[in-house]
């Protein structure tokens, strides 16, 4: 399963094979994942290496880590599609503080922002929104 040889890091195959395991409902929305002595163990790997992989999931929003209940699969969010004017140009990058702040985001979190002629018209969380160009 884990390949050391691999030109892929342990950590990215572990987080792979968890990943897999979350998006095929094997693990589901709210379970807890198995602990990370387990995860150690199942896949014999080192703590750091558990602990790089939480990281990458946590980062992707698969997961939530609460301390001292363990780490759990977060459930899916429900996105919401907005318009997007033809002409509209839209990045993606990591929401500022006051976007965190109003928008209720963590950090490391992205947004979308939307501008129109140089003028930004909206600036959404990109977790949560679908865009459709109209």
């Amino acid at each position: 399963m884990i390949d050391p040889q691999s030109e892929r890091a342990v950590y990215q195959q572990v987080a792979d094979a968890l990943r897999a395991s979350i998006t095929s409902g094997a693990i589901g929305p709210g379970q807890l994942l198995p602990s990370s002595r387990t995860l150690e163990q199942t896949y014999g790997v080192s703590r750091e290496t558990v602990r790089r992989t939480l990281a990458v999931l946590r980062a992707e929003g698969l997961v939530v880590t609460e301390p001292s209940l363990g780490t759990r699969v977060r459930a899916p969010e429900q996105r919401r599609q907005v318009s997007v004017a033809r002409g509209s140009t839209v990045i993606s990058r990591p929401a500022t503080a006051a976007e965190r702040a109003s928008l209720g985001l963590r950090v490391g979190e992205h947004v979308q922002v939307i501008s129109m002629g140089g003028r930004v018209t909206a600036v959404h969380s990109a977790s949560s929104v679908e865009l459709m160009i109209r």
